[in-house]
């Protein structure tokens, strides 16, 4: 479990609107939280962490529940085909109906609608892949969508999958402008996956620059041989809301390609901002 960490928001660009985090309010529950629902979820959690289908028995353990308890709640769940059971080795894993579930989540959100023509326009004038995530209050990254055909992507890059915390060109904007504090990055930045590591000082460096410009650049630090840019898209209240990430092969982005697809990307995140207060993303 992520432990949400509370800063002040960070400096950004001086040539560019600032964008300040808003103060943390606590949300006001109402009606009696349902007690079979909640132990439900954590079951439907526990089996989205594990990296391999799991027993029932594995599944109380995570939980905190009776054998019996998880048991029965893996079984109902599996009738309503939001788990799939293998008979074989008496394991359960997250059932197909949850894309259905997270499509539904894309359609009405007005993703689909409002922000992937325009991502699909950018890709196909710029010749990139471009990605769109969105910012979690644990400074996380979830991948809302990706389009375009810049490079093979990885079987690893899907819909709904969390990015390394600060890793890459998108986490290089997170870090800039999230408000995450200086203690908190460096304290995570060892946690973080590359594949080429740079220090923490070069790090830093990179960090000055994207609040500078705008935007981030990871030239194959992150991924081998992969050139990415990343820009901010900050919702009209303030806080940074979504992270748009474009990626190529290196040999295909010399600094004149990297000039026009940054470009374009701020244009894009201009033209995005205030279009979020159409999208429900939370």
């Amino acid at each position: 479990m992520t432990t949400e960490h509370k800063a002040e928001p960070q400096s950004n660009k001086p040539n560019r609107p600032a964008k300040t985090r808003r103060g943390d309010t606590t949300e006001k529950v109402v009606g009696k939280p349902v007690g079979a629902i909640i132990s439900g979820l954590a079951v439907l959690r526990a089996l989205h962490r594990a990296q391999r289908p799991q027993r029932a028995s594995e599944i109380a353990r995570e939980t905190g529940q009776h054998r019996g308890t998880a048991f029965n709640i893996l079984r109902t769940l599996q009738r309503e085909g939001m788990v799939a059971y293998n008979e074989r080795d008496q394991t359960y894993s997250i059932g197909i109906m949850m894309l259905e579930l997270a499509h539904g989540v894309l359609r009405t959100s007005g993703l689909l609608d409002v922000i992937r023509p325009e991502m699909f326009s950018l890709a196909e004038r710029v010749g990139v892949t471009v990605a769109l995530a969105k910012v979690e209050k644990s400074y996380d990254l979830v991948l809302l969508d990706f389009v375009g055909g810049g490079f093979r992507v990885d079987s690893y890059f899907s819909v709904g999958r969390r990015s390394p915390r600060f890793s890459g060109a998108s986490g290089l904007v997170m870090a800039a402008f999230s408000g995450a504090s200086p203690e908190f990055i460096e304290a995570e930045f060892d946690q973080t996956e590359w594949f080429r590591r740079p220090t923490f000082e070069e790090y830093v460096e990179r960090l000055h620059a994207t609040r500078e410009r705008g935007f981030a650049l990871d030239q194959g630090n992150r991924r081998s041989g992969l050139t990415q840019i990343a820009v901010p898209i900050f919702s009209q209240e303030g806080p940074l809301a979504l992270v748009l990430t474009a990626a190529n092969f290196s040999y295909t982005m010399n600094d004149q390609k990297i000039a026009e697809v940054a470009e374009a990307m701020l244009a894009f995140a201009d033209r995005m901002s205030p279009e979020l207060g159409r999208l429900r993303l939370d």
